[in-house]
C-alpha cells in the first residue's frame, strides 16, 4: 500500500488547521503562543520524516525548500517585514510541506517545487489587494472631507499622499490609543525649542516595534503640538491570515504567477 498520498493529506490537514488556529489569534490580538508553532514543526517534521522513508529520492529538494523557508522567514522577520509568529508559521511550513503534494492536481497543472515560496507569495499579494480597501474608504472620506483630511500635512508630496491613500486612512486620536492593532503612519518633529512642531508621513513601522511606547510617544508628541482632529494611521496587518489565504489558494489553484511568467516566456 502507498501511503505517500496518506501523509500528502494529512500535512495539508495539518498545516490548515495551525495556519486557521494562528490567523484566529493573530486576528483576536496580534499574538500567537510559540506552543502553537512548537505543536505544528513538531507534527510536521515527523510527516516529512515519514515520507522521506517512503521516497529518499526527495531528500535533496526537500532540505533546500526548507532551508529556503527558513532563510525567507528569517529575511523577513530581520526587514520588520512580519512578526516572530508568522516567521515561525514559515520555518514550520517548510518542515512540514517543503514540497507541493504529490497526491492531487491544481487546477493550471503547476506548483513551483518549493511550496512555501509560493505560498508566502501569495500571501502577500493577498495582502496587498487591502489597498484597494484603503483607497475606496479614502475617496469617501475625500468627498465629505476634501483636502482637509490632509490638514497638517499640506505640505507632503503628492506621491506621499497618494503612498498614504493606499497604505492608511485618518482617524481620531482617541481611536488610535484604545485599538489594539492600529499604529501612527507619521511623526511630530520639532526643528528646535523655538520652532514650530511639523509632521510627516513616516509610512514603515517595525512589526515588532513596541505598539504601546510608539501610540504613546506620538500622542505625547501630537498633543503638546497642539495637533486636534483626525490623524493618519494604519492597521497591523495579521499576516497568519494571508498566508493561509495564499495557502489555500497554492493548494486549489497552483502557482498563478510563476506560471505566468513561465507561459509568457515561451512564447
Amino acid at each position: 500500500m502507498n501511503l505517500t498520498p496518506v501523509t500528502d493529506v494529512a500535512a495539508v490537514l495539518v498545516t490548515v488547521l495551525f495556519f486557521l488556529v494562528g490567523s484566529i489569534l493573530d486576528i483576536r490580538t496580534r499574538e500567537v503562543d510559540d506552543y502553537v508553532w512548537l505543536a505544528y514543526g513538531t507534527l510536521g517534521a515527523v510527516l516529512t520524516a515519514t515520507r522521506l522513508l517512503l521516497d529518499p529520492s526527495r531528500l535533496m529538494l526537500t532540505a533546500i525548500s526548507a532551508a529556503i523557508a527558513f532563510l525567507i522567514a528569517m529575511g523577513l522577520f530581520y526587514f520588520g517585514l512580519t512578526g516572530g509568529a508568522d516567521a515561525k508559521a514559515v520555518i514550520c511550513l517548510g518542515f512540514t510541506l517543503p514540497l507541493p503534494p504529490t497526491s492531487w492536481q491544481v487546477l493550471i497543472g503547476f506548483v513551483h517545487p518549493f511550496f512555501p515560496v509560493v505560498v508566502v507569495m501569495m500571501g502577500f499579494i493577498c495582502s496587498g489587494l487591502l489597498a484597494v480597501w484603503f483607497g475606496v474608504r479614502n475617496l469617501a472620506t475625500y468627498a465629505r472631507l476634501g483636502s482637509k483630511m490632509f490638514q497638517g500635512l499640506e505640505h507632503e508630496s503628492k506621491f506621499r499622499k497618494v503612498l498614504a491613500f493606499v497604505s492608511g486612512y485618518p482617524s481620531r486620536i482617541a481611536n488610535l490609543k484604545s485599538k489594539f492593532y492600529l499604529y501612527p503612519i507619521e511623526e511630530v518633529t520639532r526643528a528646535g525649542p523655538r520652532r514650530p512642531a511639523k509632521r510627516h508621513f513616516k509610512f514603515m513601522v517595525d512589526v515588532e516595534t513596541d505598539r504601546d511606547q510608539l501610540v504613546s510617544k506620538f500622542v505625547e508628541a501630537a498633543r503638546s503640538s497642539g495637533v486636534r482632529g483626525l490623524v493618519w494611521v494604519t492597521p497591523g496587518l495579521p499576516m497568519l491570515f494571508f498566508i493561509l489565504i495564499g495557502l489555500i489558494i497554492a493548494l486549489i489553484v497552483g502557482d498563478p504567477i510563476f506560471t505566468t511568467i513561465l507561459r509568457s516566456a515561451l512564447h
